[in-house]
């Protein structure tokens, strides 16, 4: 019996290997294909990472340096003209622009039916009516103030320092009017509250910049006045060792060389 299915067994050998051939030729036909475009992209890719490489080492790489050595040279040069006198003075400088531009910018409004947009004033805030600049409630007080000021820190700067404290006054005389007059007249619906329903008065930035300006004003006063009397102070103290040195050498001048007068006093 066994002689008897011996020739079945060597039929089923016989088909299964060209079956597995096809099958493995299949695989490796589907290998290709799944490799092929994985070649073309590392290729591609590595085409890309080299003209990367070369335009970071010929153009970008070059920038950077110059960037970076022309930063260090800023902060060098920085570090010897920016003093804390010239930087409280630009301060000063710009506190008093800063007050004097205020004045031609709204300060205050009256919201229109502002608790029916309370969900929304982000999207559609309330309309805004009987806007006014800084100037209806004081006239022109603060800008004579800021106009003061930046005269009062170009003469502390050029001629007398003791004038920068002068801008302690002028900034808390500022604020003084920003809190006690413009505030409250601001906040004051008016008519706006007889003629429309759910009217509010509210600040703007013009009021809140006229404040911070002011209290930087008066704040960077004693601040520059000390700077600048530690420069002037410096300033007089190098004036007087060059006055010595000079008196020195006008009192015992050098001799020329080959005068003989080099020996005359031993």
């Amino acid at each position: 019996m066994g002689r008897a299915t011996d020739p079945p067994a060597r039929g089923s050998e016989a088909v299964a290997k060209p079956v597995v051939s096809v099958i493995a030729d299949a695989v490796a036909i589907v290998r290709e294909i799944l490799v092929w475009p994985v070649r073309l992209w590392l290729g591609a890719a590595e085409l890309a990472g080299a003209f990367v490489l070369s335009a970071w080492e010929a153009v970008a790489l070059p920038l950077l340096e110059l960037g970076v050595a022309a930063l260090r040279a800023a902060l060098r040069l920085g570090e010897r003209q920016v003093t804390p006198a010239r930087g409280l003075t630009v301060v000063a400088i710009a506190a008093t622009i800063g007050l004097g531009a205020s004045q031609f910018s709204d300060y205050r409004a009256v919201e229109i039916g502002a608790p029916s947009y309370k969900a929304v004033e982000n999207v559609a805030p309330a309309p805004r009516v009987d806007t006014q600049s800084p100037r209806s409630a004081h006239g022109v007080a603060v800008f004579a103030i800021a106009v003061a000021g930046l005269f009062a820190t170009a003469f502390a700067v050029g001629r007398n320092w003791r004038l920068a404290r002068l801008l302690t006054v002028l900034g808390v005389a500022a604020i003084v009017i920003c809190l006690l007059v413009d505030a409250p007249q601001g906040l004051r619906e008016g008519s706006a509250a007889v003629d429309y329903e759910g009217a509010k008065a509210i600040l703007l930035g013009g009021f809140w910049a006229q404040l911070w300006s002011a209290v930087t004003l008066a704040v960077v006063g004693p601040l520059l006045a000390a700077q600048l009397r530690a420069v002037h102070a410096a300033g007089r103290a190098d004036q007087a060792r060059g006055l010595e040195e000079q008196g020195v050498t006008e009192t015992f001048p050098v001799p020329p060389p080959g005068s003989g007068m080099e020996g005359a006093a031993t």
